[in-house]
């Protein structure tokens, strides 16, 4: 029989992680406790505390990549898994360079990508292996690391996204498209899900969009009304305020 999904002493419950279990609420409240007090951390300081801040949330998260796929890879590169393609794999690089260097594109590409993707790895986790395992501790810190990072840059430095930074953004995830969508077909890859894959090899709640290839236009259709959705509020407050 399987275990309550609110059961976190279950027999298996330490070795698989199931979704929208009693383990994944806890870690989803964990993890956004840890964001919470980065925040609190950068606004209890000043310029040259959030300057310093900056530079080793950076140099850590950077270090860290690196240490994951240098990990992940430990018995060689699999081309059609082990390559860092990923949506999230890639906004683990530029979430940390946006801090170091404020690049107003950068910073465009974080909060997009991380609001409108990243946080679907905590709504609905690609994930199987528990907290007994490694990688349940990597994949909920890099998302963490994301998150937390484009949480930091609203916070704590100021970001705020317009229109212009939407096509900043729409623009990086066109060329990450044009990238990748090739190297799934030559692969048999499903980088950014988007590849030819049959449903037991994909997540379920990309099965559930349907066969390839609508499935990969779907997937790209509401990328781009998540971006959308994600730079509404902001688009209401400027009017709220000009008026």
């Amino acid at each position: 029989m399987a275990a309550s999904p609110l059961n976190l002493f279950a027999a298996d419950a330490w070795d698989r992680f199931v979704p929208y279990s009693g383990l994944h609420l806890v870690t989803v409240c964990c993890c956004l406790g840890l964001i919470a007090g980065l925040v609190a951390l950068g606004r209890a300081g000043g310029h040259a505390h959030d300057k310093l801040l900056r530079r080793v949330l950076g140099v850590f998260a950077l270090v860290y990549w690196l240490s994951y796929n240098v990990w992940w890879n430990r018995n060689g590169i699999d081309v059609a898994t082990g390559l860092p393609l990923q949506v999230c794999d890639l906004n683990g690089v530029i979430a940390p360079l946006a801090l170091l260097t404020l690049n107003r594109s950068l910073r465009a590409t974080l909060y997009f990508w991380a609001f409108a993707l990243t946080t679907q790895a905590f709504i609905q986790p690609a994930l199987q292996f528990g907290p007994a395992t490694p990688l349940f501790w990597w994949f909920w810190a890099q998302h963490s690391i994301i998150l937390g990072y484009a949480v930091f840059d609203l916070a704590v430095l100021g970001f705020r996204p317009d229109w212009q930074d939407f096509g900043r953004a729409s623009a990086a995830g066109a060329a990450y498209l044009a990238v990748v969508a090739p190297l799934d077909l030559w692969l048999g890859a499903d980088y950014g899900y988007l590849g030819d894959l049959a449903p037991g090899q994909i997540p379920p709640f990309v099965a559930a969009l349907g066969p390839w290839p609508m499935r990969a236009v779907i997937v790209v259709a509401l990328a781009g009304a998540a971006f959308a959705v994600a730079e509404l509020p902001w688009q209401i407050a400027r009017q709220r305020r000009a008026t």
